[in-house]
């Protein structure tokens, strides 16, 4: 009996790895290790090294300027 490798249904290259989204890149990788498939593993390594890092511009959260805190008042007792 001999154990056969099941088919895979796409063929991935470059220029199609390369037309998906950074997150569809990093699933299909996880996916092809998952899978034990070095050659798509290979090629999404390498469409993600020639991705620019840590986003455009636009992605940094703005620094909150802090607000001058309101000064106390001491209650006075009474009736309003």
């Amino acid at each position: 009996m001999r154990i056969m490798k099941p088919a895979r249904s796409v063929d991935w290259t470059k220029e199609r790895i390369d037309a998906l989204t950074t997150p569809d890149v990093k699933q299909l990788r996880a996916n092809a290790e998952r899978l034990n498939a070095p050659d798509v593993m290979q090629l999404c390594d390498t469409v993600l090294g020639e991705r620019p890092r840590g986003g455009g511009p636009g992605t940094k959260r703005p620094v909150a300027t802090p607000r001058p805190r309101k000064k106390k008042t001491p209650e006075t007792g009474g009736a309003a």
